[in-house]
């Protein structure tokens, strides 16, 4: 690759050559440009090209401009830059940056959130292959990865070295996907024989109680979550002893209070992987009843999203743990079909994740107090919730559309794409602008085929039409429909009715909601709205929306449609009446951060 500073990695810090999208060409960027404002800038100038509409993305909540926000922040960013020495660090390990004793997740994840960038949306991966080759080559002897591991008595150190070879085995696993490599199996085979020869100690009894939940990073998660790249490398490999092992992992999964939830929610999700790789209807069950626990429980929170710890240490939330949960219900919706995890997945993909995205294409922390999520606390969490969110898009891009019985369906009203021998397509969102998704069909096999569209519990109704034509007799059906035969070119516009809601909250409090999106106050909005009583605040009667920006329209992280003002009592001077603006909490994405009221005292006869 060239002296140190001449690489690929070192090239795109000025943003030469970096990426090539499928849809579309990537803009070259300087990174002086704020990473966001670019994302912005260049959706803006889309909408000013109407022709670019069906031939291009058009500003859109998901996943396409928020992948390409994160991306251009991991191919172009610093603050840290995602360099290869700096990836490299906790292979080796050296002990320039932290969390280099978990040894291979960061650069586990690097490797498999740009292989599955490459393989779902077509980017060009710079340095993936030399960064891959070098990581290999530093795999010890005994087939792990980082400082040594003592085998006669595993200490805190060697439960981080477990974690990390757990997020490398499952990175080279998808990078395999991509680019098949004997090399990379090899290696990947290596690590997963040392997974089986520590098996029978690491699920001893003595080995669960001895890292409890109060170790939390390095509990007993960093061992179980060892389901996720044991089952694919069963699925590669077909070894019984990676499915042996991975079963017997499985049977040793709880969800034990304060405990870590992205290392459960990763083993459940591995989980769902020996399912499919096994049809063993006992592993769905396991992960459908999982689900059940967590929905049921506290931690669900209102924003559709879980919490970085299990009650009762829940006081925060983790960009890594969303990821995994939109990523589990994406799981159980393809296996079972059932719409309750349909809805989870499209709730927590819209709000919770959404949320969680920075201005910087960053994820990672919010503290989560009764009635909102305040500023303070806020954490980029590059080390890892980054590279996980990334990670997290092929996979909702990947959901928009599914064939069910021969028949296509858009399941989620997101930028999508679809090729099948009957019908592909491509779906490109603006509900969050005007309420509307857009069918594009690319390919049609020029007979009769069916498509149909989900309708999600929070539109009242939708209108659809074909070439700009009606399609009354469509909407009679619970889910509308089109059976006909296609051509290439044709589109399909839904257009979904929705309105505000109000739902009552525990104490006494309500929040509000439009159509699918959760509304807060945000502080950057509403500065006289925050202050010592800014819970005792009153909303009263709502009122005219102010008008919405032509930044508003144009930025795609906003979402205009949703945008509502109230006039409120201040629990200071209650005779004194405000007007706060609500927007939903999805727009924290399209500014710097700032504190959100999610859960409000009202009066319900004016809501």
């Amino acid at each position: 690759m060239g002296a140190p500073g001449t690489s690929a990695f070192a090239g795109r810090r000025a943003g030469p050559g970096i990426a090539n999208m499928n849809r579309r060409d990537f803009v070259k960027t300087a990174v002086s440009v704020p990473i966001a404002a670019e994302v912005a800038r260049r959706s803006a100038a889309l909408e000013r090209e109407p022709a670019a509409l069906g031939a291009n993305r058009v500003a859109s909540m998901m996943p396409d401009a928020r992948f390409e926000l994160t991306l251009l922040r991991v191919l172009h960013g610093d603050a840290p830059a995602y360099t290869e020495e700096f990836l490299l660090a906790d292979v080796r390990p050296t002990p320039e940056r932290r969390f280099t004793e978990f040894s291979g997740d960061l650069s586990g994840r690097y490797i498999g959130a740009m292989a599955m960038a490459a393989k779902i949306y077509g980017v060009e991966t710079p340095g993936l292959d030399e960064l891959v080759a070098k990581t290999i080559a530093l795999q010890k002897p005994d087939g792990y990865f980082g400082s040594a591991f003592h085998f006669d008595k595993p200490t805190d150190l060697d439960m981080a070295l477990l974690w990390g070879n757990g997020r490398l085995l499952v990175g080279l696993l998808e990078y395999q996907q991509l680019r098949p490599s004997a090399a990379v199996l090899a290696s990947c085979r290596r690590l997963g024989d040392f997974l089986v020869r520590i098996g029978p100690m690491m699920l001893s009894a003595e080995m669960r109680e001895a890292f409890g939940a109060k170790h939390f990073a390095s509990s007993y998660i960093c061992w179980m979550q060892q389901t996720e790249g044991l089952a694919q490398l069963y699925s590669v490999t077909r070894d019984e002893r990676y499915r042996k092992l991975t079963e017997q992992i499985a049977g040793v999964i709880e969800r034990r209070p304060g405990d870590h939830v992205h290392g459960y929610l990763t083993s459940l999700r591995g989980v769902m992987d020996l399912y499919n790789a096994t049809g063993d209807a006992q592993f769905l069950r396991q992960c459908e009843t999982a689900w059940q626990e967590v929905a049921d429980s506290q931690d669900l929170l209102i924003t559709g999203g879980v919490p970085e710890g299990w009650s009762p240490n829940s006081h925060r939330t983790e960009g890594c743990a969303e990821a995994d949960w939109v990523r589990l219900n994406l799981a159980l919706w393809r296996s079972t079909k059932n719409e309750k995890y349909r809805a989870m997945a499209e709730h927590a993909i819209l709000n919770e994740l959404a949320f969680n995205q920075y201005a910087t294409g960053d994820f990672g922390h919010r503290v989560y107090t009764a009635t909102g999520l305040p500023a303070a606390g806020a954490v980029c969490a590059w080390w890892c919730c980054t590279l996980h969110g990334l990670r997290c898009f092929p996979d909702i891009q990947s959901a928009a559309f599914q064939q069910k019985d021969g028949k296509l369906w858009l399941d989620l009203p997101v930028d999508g794409q679809i090729e099948t021998p009957a019908l592909s397509a491509v779906s490109e969102s603006t509900l969050a602008r005007d309420g509307a998704v857009r069918i594009r069909i690319t390919a049609a096999g020029g007979y009769r085929a069916f498509l149909g569209i989900h309708k999600p519990d929070w539109a009242d109704g939708m209108d659809l039409r074909v070439n700009g034509q009606p399609q009354h007799g469509s909407l009679d059906q619970p889910n509308p429909n089109v059976d006909r035969v296609w051509q290439a070119g044709d589109v399909v516009e839904i257009r979904y009715k929705m309105g505000r809601q109000m739902k009552p909250e525990p104490d006494g409090r309500v929040s509000f909601w439009y159509g699918p999106w959760l509304l807060g106050a945000p502080a950057s909005d509403n500065p006289a709205y925050f202050n010592e009583l800014t819970i005792e605040n009153k909303l009263l009667e709502p009122i005219e929306r102010r008008n919405v920006h032509r930044e508003d329209v144009s930025n795609p992280f906003r979402v205009p449609i949703a945008a509502a003002g109230f006039r409120y009592a201040p629990g200071e001077y209650p005779d004194q009446k405000g007007i706060v603006q609500l927007r939903a909490i999805a727009e924290q994405t399209s500014q710097p951060t700032t504190s959100w009221e999610l859960r409000f005292l009202a009066d319900p006869a004016k809501g």
